[in-house]
């Protein structure tokens, strides 16, 4: 994983090596092109040699060999010089030689350091950046178990809601269908009651028409008309114009009692005074006798007046 990082630092920061390599490849240039200067600007030795022109025919041998001698040690002795200069220089370019290469490598390991506190800093980010994507993901994961428990409970409280309408709503479906017989029932009970009325009101409605038929039948029936029309003609005041054969039909309406309510002449032979001598004869014969059966009392009652000559 360090090599990646390192490799991957690289990729991102090669134009700032390339950058510090170049910088230090120039520095390196001109620190060299000083030193050549230097060298060049340094005069070269100069042999302490001074030359005495000597005409040898006037000098003797011995002063000759003596001359020479001297010339030779300076020119040794010179020599020396220049060989010590040159070492010196030697040496000086040499410690220059070793500055630079301390310095260069100073510089290598400065780059060095800066790599590796790049690669640990990069390591350091990527970790941190690992931590922060895995404490993320942990998050998110927690975020998620929330939410799926949030909509578990949620789902769990719908269904339980559902369930509760779903329960209610059975438990009113039952209720109605419940009241729903009832009335069904209490329906069926009170048509069957009715029908059973009516069964026997028809029943009792027969039998009492059978019985009012067989009453009307009977000798009750004359009877009770012969009773009415004596009643209504012993109250009868015969007018003049009232001629013999006189024979008219009486509607009237009686209480339960007898009471006369109203009276009218439907068809008569007689004229007017005829007529409302009749209506007035029933006003006063008010009340009307009573069947001995009551089954032939008819509150409608319609009789025919026909008195006697």
């Amino acid at each position: 994983m360090a090599v990646a990082a390192e490799t991957n630092w690289l990729k991102a920061h090669w134009p700032y090596l390339f950058g510090a390599v170049f910088l230090h490849a120039l520095i390196a240039a001109v620190f060299g092109l000083a030193m050549l200067q230097i060298q060049r600007d340094v005069p070269p030795p100069t042999l302490a040699i001074e030359a005495t022109v000597v005409d040898l025919t006037q000098v003797p041998k011995q002063n000759r060999q003596a001359q020479m001698e001297r010339e030779r040690r300076q020119r040794e002795a010179e020599a020396q010089r220049q060989r010590e200069q040159e070492e010196v220089a030697k040496r000086e370019q040499e410690q220059r030689d070793q500055q630079a290469e301390q310095e260069r490598q100073e510089q290598e390991r400065e780059q060095q350091r800066v790599r590796e506190e790049q690669v640990v800093r990069e390591r350091e980010a990527q970790e941190a950046q690992e931590k922060i994507a895995k404490e993320k993901a942990a998050a998110e994961q927690r975020a998620l178990e929330r939410k799926q428990q949030e909509a578990a409970e949620r789902q769990k409280k719908v269904e339980a809601e559902r369930q509760a309408k779903a329960a209610a709503e059975r438990k009113r479906v039952e209720e109605i269908e419940r009241k729903q017989r009832e009335r069904e029932d209490a329906e069926r009970k009170r048509v069957q009651a009715e029908v059973d009325a009516r069964e026997k009101q028809l029943r009792d409605q027969l039998a009492e028409e059978e019985g009012v038929m067989q009453a009307r039948s009977s000798p009750a029936m004359s009877q009770y008309a012969a009773q009415i029309q004596q009643a209504v003609e012993r109250q009868w005041n015969r007018p003049p114009s009232a001629r013999s054969g006189l024979e008219c039909v009486v509607a009237v309406a009686q209480s339960p009692n007898g009471t006369v309510l109203r009276v009218q002449v439907e068809q008569c032979n007689g004229d007017a005074a005829v007529k409302q001598s009749i209506e007035n004869a029933v006003q006063r014969a008010s009340p009307l006798p009573l069947p001995s059966d009551m089954r032939l009392f008819e509150r409608n009652l319609r009789f025919i007046f026909k008195p006697a000559d």
